[in-house]
């Protein structure tokens, strides 16, 4: 039971794919973003989803291992790591070609989060035998999200595109908060005896694609193809989560809209 403090109830999906799905597509996102100036925002846009979902997965199977009060905590910590990561591999264009810069960014994430999950088990004493693993993987994760919307707004990932529409507007702080409450919410939500990562993770679409809308609505003025983010992201925003609420209508005991439930006397 995920709650038990004994790791993740039992995955329909391996990780290995989920891990796959986001590296790969969250990659392969983010270099179509300049293939087109309309299409390419919307490539970006669902290899952060992509990435998202990953991240979502990391979360569930590291904060098992607790009473899922650290959710929040490791959320916002992973995607610091992840912008750390991202602004390196970005800077890396200086004595590396451009199109290494995301994979370094994905790297660099990757080794920091190792780094930080090292000293918490050194120092704070933490009993997480997965944590360096999936600390890395939220990183990379967070790294791969951040970085494919940020291509979304600016229309490139190039270093120079995204410093002058993400982070000298000061949307950076948006994404920060936006790609943290997407990668951690799911788990955090769904948390409990009866969790399955099937739901967590309809969950996980439904708060990246709702990210995604809000991402191309940050895009007006910057990029052509901000509506069709938005409107692609919303549209699939609306499938997934009645996918989530229908899963969990079925998984439930019983469903009551408002009011307290009636006593066991009462029934």
């Amino acid at each position: 039971m995920s709650v038990a403090a004994g790791g993740p109830a039992g995955a329909a999906i391996p990780e290995s794919r989920l891990m796959a799905l986001g590296i790969i597509g969250g990659l392969g996102g983010i270099y179509a973003s300049t293939v087109n100036p309309v299409i390419g925002p919307v490539f970006a846009s669902l290899g952060a989803v992509c990435a998202i979902i990953w991240g979502a997965d990391a979360i569930r199977r590291v904060a098992s291992y607790g009473l899922g009060t650290g959710v929040p905590s490791i959320g916002y910590m992973s995607v610091s790591i992840g912008i750390v990561g991202v602004v390196a591999g970005l800077a890396s264009v200086f004595t590396l070609p451009a199109l290494a810069a995301p994979v370094v960014g994905l790297i660099l994430a990757m080794i920091l989060g190792v780094v930080v999950a090292v000293l918490g088990k050194k120092i704070v004493k933490m009993k997480i035998p997965i944590l360096e693993k999936c600390t890395a993987e939220i990183s990379g994760a967070a790294a791969l999200s951040v970085l494919g919307f940020s291509a979304a707004i600016a229309g490139s990932y190039t270093m120079q595109a995204v410093l002058t529409s993400v982070i000298a507007t000061g949307f950076i702080g948006l994404l920060f908060i936006l790609n943290t409450m997407a990668i951690q919410h799911p788990f955090n939500a769904c948390l409990g005896p009866n969790e399955n990562q099937t739901r967590t993770l309809k969950l996980a679409a439904s708060t990246g694609f709702i990210s995604m809308a809000i991402a191309g609505l940050l895009g007006i003025g910057l990029n052509p193809g901000w509506w069709l983010v938005s409107l692609v992201g919303a549209l699939c925003w609306v499938v997934a989560f009645k996918s989530f609420v229908s899963a969990s209508f079925e998984e439930a005991a019983s469903v009551k809209w408002s009011g307290l439930w009636p006593k066991e006397e009462e029934q």
